[in-house]
């Protein structure tokens, strides 16, 4: 999985990088909460969607235990 930064520019726009465009299209989706979002183009089968979302917390949760050992070896 890659991460990606995304800011947006002085009129709020966001700008998202090259690799990301080519990857999801022109036209996308955009499902949100108050503290996430899920893009995903208008093409793509929700089914597809939870697959990928699925995929996306799996690596959320082993950055998250990457973390947790940094921390502990920084603490000892």
């Amino acid at each position: 999985m890659v991460k990606f930064k995304v800011h947006a520019n002085p009129s709020g726009q966001y700008y998202f990088p090259q690799e990301v465009r080519e990857e999801l299209g022109r036209e996308l989706v955009l499902l949100c909460n108050a503290k996430a979002a899920v893009i995903f183009n208008t093409e793509t089968s929700l089914n597809i969607v939870l697959e990928s979302l699925a995929l996306i917390c799996k690596d959320i949760e082993h950055r998250l235990r990457l973390q947790t050992q940094e921390q502990s070896c920084k603490a000892v």
